[in-house]
């Protein structure tokens, strides 16, 4: 017990700065729902921030003008957004001009596809040889049919879900409504707030501070990687099996199905279901083999790809990566189940960079670092 107080008198500052640390960490994740838009702005911002930096570099020197400095990167952020704004713009286009035929299809023979859609499914089904049995075949024929009478009443359902999620998440709304505004002033004062912040801390927890904040960067920095690779991954896959398929606006779908990845839990669904959708509108006879094929990348990228893609960016063995997947979707939904990997990968390395802090040769170290900053 008294070489604990010890410990403790010895490096009672650092002490002090994780019970701070884990303080924050609470407090955000007690005001998630209200911090999430926030949160997204300030990485949007921090994703942002290298592109602008690049286009100041090659821009002619402004010297000491501390106001054209700022009048420039301000239109640097606002040809950003409109650059950004034409992107998006660009790629609805392309989506509704390309799929939107489909879902005109769709929309008008809606009524006969979604039976044609059950009941070529069913003669597949009844076509096996295991299912050859009559009394099987029967109950086939009593699950199709009420089937096609349930999918009314499913979409009904969806459709109030979706606007009592709209109804109770109005602050989240309004969060993301203004996260463009916020995300501007971040960029435009970026350096300045940065600079403030660290000038209002206490001196003996600046290094700490930035070294947090690198161990954050370094872990969300990874994860975003590994989940566009995903995205990558799903996308070219998808395009393969469709144009293996000869399935219409095969590009646009796998192009959706690659960023509906990026969206857990949900989003390859949305992926799959699109596909589906208009397989059933276009080539109806096909639909039982591209579903089949999108459930084949799910297993593929939830089983092997994603593991290794995402168990190399994080650090983390494979098989723990998908310990944490289950954990955290359990405790926490979905946005437990973003965030788990990142979340274990700053807990490991804070871990490391506290238990190294805390050694007598880091000492001298961390005072010299600490003299230094300004």
């Amino acid at each position: 017990m008294s070489s604990a107080n010890a410990v403790i008198r010895r490096h009672w500052h650092l002490v002090v700065f994780i019970l701070g640390l884990i303080f924050v960490f609470w407090l955000i994740w007690a005001l998630r729902n209200i911090l999430l838009p926030f949160v997204v702005g300030f990485l949007l911002a921090y994703l942002l921030l290298p592109f602008i930096r690049w286009v100041e570099r090659h821009l002619p020197r402004t010297g000491k003008k501390p106001k054209l400095r700022q009048l420039i990167r301000i239109s640097i952020i606002v040809l950003v957004y409109l650059l950004a704004l034409a992107a998006i713009g660009l790629v609805v286009f392309y989506v509704i001009t390309t799929v939107g035929r489909a879902f005109g299809t769709l929309t008008q023979d809606a009524a006969q596809i979604i039976p044609n859609g059950l009941d070529t499914i069913t003669q597949w089904l009844k076509s096996l040889p295991i299912l050859g049995n009559p009394s099987i075949q029967q109950q086939i024929d009593v699950y199709s049919a009420k089937a096609g009478a349930a999918v009314p009443g499913v979409l009904n359902d969806l459709l109030t879900r979706g606007v009592k999620v709209v109804q109770t998440s109005a602050g989240m709304i309004l969060g993301f409504i203004i996260m463009p505004i916020f995300v501007f002033f971040l960029l435009k004062d970026w350096d300045r707030l940065r600079s403030r912040f660290y000038s209002a801390l206490p001196s003996w927890t600046r290094v700490h501070t930035q070294a947090v904040f690198s161990i954050l960067q370094n872990a969300v920095v990874r994860y975003i990687r590994g989940q566009l690779l995903l995205g990558l991954a799903v996308a070219v896959l998808s395009y393969v099996l469709l144009m293996v398929l000869r399935i219409s606006f095969a590009l646009p779908l796998a192009i959706f199905a690659g960023v509906m990845d990026l969206v857990p839990s949900v989003g390859p669904w949305l992926g799959g279901a699109l596909a589906v959708l208009v397989t059933l509108a276009t080539e109806p006879e096909k639909v039982i083999w591209v579903g089949a094929g999108y459930v084949v990348i799910q297993l593929l990228e939830n089983q092997v790809l994603g593991p290794r893609i995402q168990g190399s960016q994080m650090e983390i063995h494979p098989a723990f990566l998908l310990v944490l997947s289950v954990l955290g979707a359990y405790f926490a939904g979905i946005l437990g189940f973003i965030i788990v990997l990142p979340l274990t990968m700053t807990i490991i390395k804070l871990f490391k960079y506290f238990r190294d802090s805390a050694s007598p040769k880091s000492e001298n170290v961390t005072e010299r670092e600490d003299n230094q900053l300004v």
